[in-house]
């Protein structure tokens, strides 16, 4: 399905010329007319950018309501009671009871900061419990490592003690013979 509202050509409205957009840039993020299409082309820094036909233009997001559908003005009060942003008109028509109407642009900040706050809070719980898990990982690898050092050193004393019970018996095998042979002159 294409995109039903026409789309400007971005260079051009930058310009104040109000010039319907022929071609979508996907690097640029922006229509381009036919004109501005055949500069985009001949530039070092664009020549190489993916366009496709307008018709084929699906916006990613639907673009965000600044006037209000019923007067044509700016949305720039936000009621709450409805939750919904509004114009001057419909406040003095629509809404005339509601209390505390705010401007848009403090309950968009608000939510923003809000929403900021929620994501730091929530990446330092994060970090937080990644400290924990590394804090647990460590001491119990240290406690592992202990463990094994302790083994360890009982592993090499029972193994002396079997060398050196082994060389105690060696040592009595041979020496009663050399007694013997030194005793009676036999080599």
């Amino acid at each position: 399905m294409a995109y039903n509202k026409p789309i400007p050509c971005g260079p051009s409205n930058k310009g104040e010329v109000n010039t319907k957009a022929d071609i979508w840039c996907n690097n640029c993020d922006e229509g381009l007319c036919s004109t501005c299409l055949s500069h985009h082309k001949r530039s070092i820094g664009t020549c190489d950018h993916k366009t496709i036909d307008i018709k084929n233009y699906k916006p990613f997001i639907k673009a965000i309501k600044t006037e209000c559908d019923k007067h044509g003005q700016q949305l720039n009060l936000y009621c709450p009671s409805h939750l919904m942003p509004c114009c001057d008109e419909c406040i003095s028509t629509s809404h005339p009871k509601c209390n505390g109407i705010q401007s848009l642009g403090s309950v968009v900040e608000k939510t923003q900061i809000e929403k900021s706050k929620k994501t730091v809070e929530t990446d330092i719980n994060s970090i937080l419990n990644l400290l924990e898990t590394l804090i647990s990982n460590k001491s119990k690898n240290i406690k592992t490592g202990e463990n094994q050092c302790a083994s360890i050193q009982k592993s090499i004393t029972e193994i002396r003690n079997e060398i050196n019970k082994h060389l105690d018996h060696l040592e009595k095998k041979v020496i009663p013979r050399n007694r013997y042979h030194l005793e009676s002159g036999k080599i």
